[in-house]
């Protein structure tokens, strides 16, 4: 009997549906080669799969290496088949009673493996996960049991595409079946575009149930435009920077006082690199959602390896260099709308006088806005320009709204829906648009937020967010007087174009989808601290239900909500808020105890 024939017999004790799929799979994805050791390896085109030198020993050092994180109540999840090698030394090596699932994206690269080798009985222990994307993703979230990713990069990139698709989908299962909430500091910075993007993140946090701690520096940015009166670059630079560190230390101070599972930060957070160092050796986890073009801003070079967690506007490249820089986990999270800022609203006739126009633009002057928007000006239609930063500008000065100055989200709201045809045009520091073009402002989802007709520069990532019956791109400068053309006066082909786009956002693209995923991601990533509060696993009851549980905690524990996450501190709060006055019991005096040595040792400043 071959090896292939010995191994589908074995696995047909498992799984027979997988057998059939094997038997009727094609194979040969694989190139079998002998190792320098003697065992057989395998190659996928010029790329190893597997060591040419010794695949088992690489195995074992790989396994070894999952099992300091792997715990015994989660199930070990393998991204990459390979020949199994990977898989074999981890099934001998678990402890007994730990579960191990296998992804398999393709099972011709599984009958490949099973016709290269003898394996073992261990190949009847497996858990093979199997079929369409979604499909393997609802058996992932029906196991029951917190998940351990573990991935065999070299086996897996030949499937990165699917397992991107299986994560996501497993992402949008678990977010929907949330059971707990986190206490999560949302660090804000000092002005700018991100400030209130960070304030939707903490009402979008806010509205999943979670307590935010708000951690607002633009308090501080009077203080800090201040420094802009000196006339030497060297010292406002130096002042701006020391201020900034002060604002780091402060941030740490507001943490020591409420204790957050997680720090998230939205770019421009005032943190420095030995801010986040000593955040992460007190244990926080740290995260940052970067909403800048990565190409433009470049600090995120000496703050790669600060955070444990980044989550980023573009992909491929950014990706890449953010983790070649130091960032252990990258992840992709475009920007969103809020729809209670930016919505369909009314407006009365001198608010429509004010701010309507047949086209108009918001933003601020960037060189291709400066270059291409004088190009979009004719006696067909009106025109109208607002935002700051357009001094200098005077070709066109005709059409910009009241001197240029900043204007909040409120008049934005009523531009957007007093405008007939609202220009979407992407900053880009150079003459015409911009050559890598991929990432989506938050302009594109704000307009759909309020039923307002855009006209867009095309995106890389455009069309995974928007089809073209959604938002109408240009590919060229020359063509948007056409388009403006092509639109203005059809009324009801626009009303369909927005309304699709409108109901797209609030579907898929609002900060609270984004958090949604955000600690989805987290949770996934982290089974045993931010995984085990969101699926509830830290709730009264279920601290209750545990076996494990001493009889002592379990009356404790009695007097919370059987739903309310219930940690050392709260059960600390309150004895001493219901004890005073009575003779505390063994048990009670000992959580005292521990708390206040967590305190201490929770101390950061």
């Amino acid at each position: 009997m071959s090896h292939g024939s010995e191994n589908l017999e074995k696995l047909g004790r498992r799984d027979s549906a997988l057998v059939e799929a094997v038997r009727s799979a094609a194979g040969s994805v694989l190139s079998l080669t002998p190792s320098r050791e003697g065992s057989v390896t395998a190659k996928y085109g010029d790329r190893w799969v597997h060591s040419s030198y010794d695949p088992r020993k690489e195995a074992r050092v790989w396994a070894d290496a999952q099992l300091k994180e792997w715990k015994d109540q989660e199930i070990g999840v393998v991204f990459g088949v390979g020949l199994l090698y990977h898989v074999e030394s981890l099934a001998l090596l678990k402890p007994d009673g730990r579960r191990l699932a296998v992804i398999v994206p393709d099972v011709s690269v599984l009958k490949d493996a099973l016709g290269a080798r003898p394996l073992g009985p261990w190949l009847e222990t497996i858990e093979w996960i199997w079929g369409k994307p979604a499909d393997m993703a609802r058996h992932l979230a029906d196991l029951g049991n917190p998940l351990r990713f573990m991935t065999y990069a070299s086996a897996a990139s030949l499937h990165e595409a699917v397992h991107r698709e299986v994560e996501a989908s497993l992402r949008q299962m678990v977010a929907v079946r949330q059971g707990g909430y986190l206490r999560i500091a949302v660090v804000g910075p000092i002005y700018g575009g991100s400030l209130p993007i960070a304030r939707y993140v903490t009402a979008a946090l806010e509205s999943l149930g979670h307590h935010v701690i708000w951690i607002d520096h633009s308090v501080h940015h009077t203080s800090y435009e201040r420094f802009n009166s000196y006339r030497d670059v060297r010292h406002r630079l130096t002042m701006q920077g020391r201020f900034a560190e002060i604002l780091s230390l402060d941030t740490v101070a507001r943490l020591a006082d409420d204790p957050p599972d997680l720090v998230l930060a939205v770019a421009q957070a005032p943190l420095t690199a030995g801010v986040l160092d000593h955040v992460r050796k007190k244990k926080f986890l740290t995260v940052m959602w970067f909403v800048e073009n990565y190409r433009h801003l470049t600090y995120w070079r000496q703050l790669a390896s600060g955070y444990d967690y980044w989550f980023v506007l573009q992909q491929g490249d950014c990706v890449e260099a953010l983790r070649k820089a130091g960032a252990a986990h990258v992840h992709y999270l475009p920007m969103a709308a809020n729809p209670q800022a930016f919505y369909p609203c009314s407006l009365t006739e001198t608010e429509r006088r004010e701010y309507g126009a047949d086209v108009s633009f918001v933003g601020a002057g960037y060189q291709n806005r400066r270059a291409l928007l004088p190009r979009w000006l004719s006696p067909e239609w009106t025109f109208k320009l607002w935002g700051n930063e357009w001094e200098g500008a005077a070709d066109l000065a005709s059409v910009l709204q009241r001197r240029g100055s900043r204007i909040d989200t409120e008049t934005c709201r009523k531009v957007f829906n007093a405008t007939t045809i609202n220009l979407n045009l992407h900053s880009y520091n150079g003459p015409s648009l911009d050559p890598q073009a991929d990432f989506v402002n938050p302009r594109t989802f704000e307009l759909a937020a309020c039923g307002a007709f855009q006209l867009t520069d095309d995106r890389s990532l455009l069309p995974e967010l928007f089809t073209d019956q959604e938002v109408v791109r240009f590919r060229s400068p020359d063509e948007v007087p056409h388009l403006i053309r092509r639109w203005l006066h059809d009324h009801e082909a626009r009303r369909a174009v927005v309304e699709a786009a409108r109901r797209r956002v609030l579907a898929h693209h609002t900060y609270r989808h984004r958090m949604e995923e955000l600690l989805a991601v987290i949770g996934l990533r982290q089974p045993d601290r931010i995984g085990a509060i969101l699926r509830g696993d830290r709730n009264a009851g279920a601290l209750a239900a545990r076996a494990e549980t001493p009889p002592e905690l379990e009356t404790l524990l009695d007097r919370f909500p059987r739903d309310q996450r219930v940690e050392l501190k709260d059960m600390a709060d309150e004895i001493r808020t219901k004890g005073a006055g009575r003779r505390l019991a063994r048990e009670e005096l000992l959580i005292l105890l521990l708390d206040s040595y967590r305190s201490e040792t929770r101390d950061l400043v």
